[in-house]
């Protein structure tokens, strides 16, 4: 019996994030998907790397221990990640998941890292052949989780394990193959929005290409709230295919994400928050007076820039339209008076009614009072108070320059995958950043834990690493 794979890749950015940092790879003996993290460009160059070395498998690896080739090249590409860190300190901090699958024509070799997920579809069933390292995972596994209140857990994004640049034990293990199973590895930006069921019953039809396609448009229609990335393969006999469905099985490896570097955007106007995106980034062009316009998004022509539709106008009619422009003319004079005082009191609100969180002195968080602008070198805003986290993962705020005991909330508190998105929150009343601090607040890691353990018989997935997988209270 002679097996092979049938596979198709596809990635997409999503609705929401500005980049695509999940790479991904699929060829006749290797399956690959990376989910990088760490923003400012460094989530994606993670992936990169990790895929780009585990590519250099893809051939027969006969009777060689696929496993051992599978953890010494990751093990090389995560030293490869912490010498970019050390040649680049500004990237410290990024990282990426790993599942690959290696094939023999007979069996798999897995080798997992971090939440991206591995399924096989076999007679109809969905199974998850991967075990997500994450925190609600462990709960999960001691009994303190039911598995269907971890999609809704507030740390639900808090990975334990990544290829960071430092030591990682990654999940190895033998997968057999059948004829008929189809495989699917995946980021989280599908397994978050799309339920199993689902996921099993788009499988279950069309050809690789054709579930790739529809499993992407299922997350994009559920909010496509991060980078979208899928590999579908199937396990064929050959020796039942006909000359032509065994010349059409792929020979030659595909990729996708980050791999294709800056590619054209897709926009996605079928869904409400694709409209709201495309809608936001509607080209402008520059008239011959300088001009700056909104271009439409439908196909209807328009009349070349600089040319305008003249209508006859009676010459009884010139007069009236003088009065009329004269009236519209006081019209206007008063309204661009009442706005402007009404925009001198607007501004003066906008600045006293609106907060938002920044990162201070050592990357603490804290609480701005006033607007993110300056003008004429003076800032819009002063700090107002210092955000705190105790032990217990209990938020308090105390004033600036304040005495009283606070253990500060700070960036490395929280999961890589969060800290990229402080700077983005947007302003608002107190109240509303208040919310915004509790919700960080939710997600931060554990405290660290203390063991007295030798160090060449630790657990990576102890909470020992503060800034990793755990954090430190001061």
């Amino acid at each position: 019996m002679s097996l092979k794979l049938n596979y198709s890749v596809l990635s997409d950015r999503g609705l929401v994030r500005g980049n695509n940092e999940d790479s991904a790879y699929a060829g006749p003996n290797m399956l690959i998907i990376a989910d990088g993290m760490g923003g400012h460009a460094a989530g994606e160059v993670a992936s990169q790397l990790m895929v780009n070395h585990l590519a250099r498998l893809d051939a027969d690896p006969d009777d060689n221990d696929m496993l051992a080739l599978l953890g010494g090249v990751a093990d090389d590409a995560n030293r490869q990640i912490a010498q970019a860190i050390r040649d680049h300190p500004e990237t410290d901090g990024m990282g990426t998941t790993l599942t690959a699958l290696m094939f023999n024509g007979r069996s798999f070799g897995l080798i997992h890292v971090g939440d991206s997920r591995g399924y096989r579809l076999r007679e109809g069933a969905l199974e998850q052949i991967t075990v997500d390292d994450t925190f609600v995972q462990s709960l999960v596994d001691e009994g303190k989780l039911d598995p269907a209140d971890v999609s809704s857990h507030p740390q639900k994004s808090l990975i334990l394990k990544a290829y960071t640049g430092r030591p990682v034990e990654p999940t190895l293990r033998d997968l057999d193959a059948r004829p008929g199973d189809r495989i699917l590895l995946c980021s989280d930006g599908l397994s978050d929005p799309v339920t199993a069921s689902t996921i099993e019953q788009t499988l279950s039809e069309g050809t690789p290409a054709d579930a790739a396609r529809r499993l992407i448009e299922l997350a994009l229609r559920s909010g496509g709230p991060d980078n979208i990335t899928v590999v579908v393969a199937d396990v064929v006999e050959t020796d039942e295919l006909d000359d032509a469905a065994r010349a059409a099985l792929p020979s030659t490896p595909v990729t996708a994400g980050a791999l294709l570097g800056e590619v054209e955007e897709n926009t996605h106007p079928d869904t409400s928050a694709g409209r709201a995106a495309l809608l936001s980034r509607q080209p402008k062009t520059i008239s011959p007076d300088g001009e700056i316009t909104q271009q439409p998004l439908t196909g209807a022509r328009q009349a070349p820039s600089g040319a305008q539709e003249v209508a006859a106008v009676p010459a009884g009619d010139a007069s009236g339209r003088r009065g009329r422009f004269r009236l519209a003319a006081l019209i206007l004079s008063l309204v661009l008076l009442i706005g402007l005082a009404l925009g001198g009191w607007w501004a003066r609100t906008a600045v006293n009614d609106n907060y938002f969180i920044t990162t201070g002195a050592d990357d603490h968080l804290v609480i701005e009072h006033g607007v993110d602008y300056s003008i004429f070198g003076r800032d819009l805003h002063t700090p107002y108070q210092e955000a705190c986290l105790n032990e217990d993962g209990d938020l308090t705020l105390v004033d600036m320059g304040s005495t009283e005991d606070c253990s500060p909330f700070e960036l490395q508190d929280l999961p890589q995958s969060v800290r990229s998105q402080v700077e983005g929150l947007e302003g608002g009343s107190y109240d509303e950043v208040t919310q915004q601090l509790r919700r960080l607040a939710s997600q931060a890691l554990p405290v660290c834990i203390d063991r007295e353990t030798p160090a060449d018989e630790s657990d990576n997935g102890d909470l020992t690493r503060p800034g990793i997988n755990c954090r430190e209270v001061k």
